[in-house]
């Protein structure tokens, strides 16, 4: 199975240098476009389609909702529609509350798995993560995801697996302390994070078998 991601994290203009508006008219005039023509150069492979707000944002596409200026997401549109997945990001690593968390991954995406959604299509977490080197692990946020992801069927995937980087924010051999692997890559950073990941892994392959 090969995907690809039209744009990672859409961020405003003034972080790109770009005069677009940032908004879902645009959101739909460059993202679709843009999708036709990757189908058209390999119509074998899925297309994932990132949302606003750094892709923590796609809520008014599972219900097909109006996204302004006469424009709606319409998966029946699409000759390729069976190609096409959403993916999300999320970092919330202070909450207190998963049913706080629960609710808004829902509302911001995930409710395009429920069999009622205008716009069913698959929902895939493609970022989420936590610091390594302590026991963020034990706490809500790591919990809450672990027990999401299976309850919902879906995909998911860690940021980061690099220990370190060459040359970050300007520092040589930078440590990445939200590396799944040590600063010399030889081996797991934290072992107990990740046996709470295999067990991840677990529960979600039986859900979708």
């Amino acid at each position: 199975m090969i995907s690809i991601g039209l744009r990672n994290e859409l961020r405003k203009p003034n972080n790109a240098g770009s005069s677009l508006a940032y908004n879902w008219p645009t959101w739909y005039d460059q993202v679709i476009p843009a999708a036709n023509a990757v189908n058209k150069a390999n119509p074998n492979i899925l297309i994932f389609l990132s949302g606003l707000d750094y892709d923590t944002n796609l809520t008014p596409i599972p219900s097909a909702e109006d996204l302004g200026n006469g424009k709606k997401f319409q998966l029946g549109d699409f000759a390729y529609k069976n190609k096409l997945v959403l993916e999300l990001h999320n970092y919330q690593n202070d909450i207190t509350n998963c049913g706080s968390m629960e609710s808004g991954l829902w509302n911001n995406g995930f409710r395009a798995t429920w069999p009622t959604a205008i716009n069913k299509m698959p929902v895939v977490l493609t970022e989420f993560g936590f610091n390594q080197a302590d026991n963020s692990y034990t706490k809500t946020y790591a919990t809450c995801i672990k027990k999401l992801m299976p309850q919902w069927q879906t995909g998911w995937t860690v940021w980061v697996m690099s220990g370190s980087y060459y040359i970050r924010s300007g520092t040589q051999d930078f440590e990445e302390t939200w590396g799944l692997v040590n600063h010399d890559w030889s081996a797991w950073r934290n072992n107990d994070a990740i046996n709470q990941l295999k067990a991840m892994v677990d529960e979600t392959l039986k859900s979708v078998t």
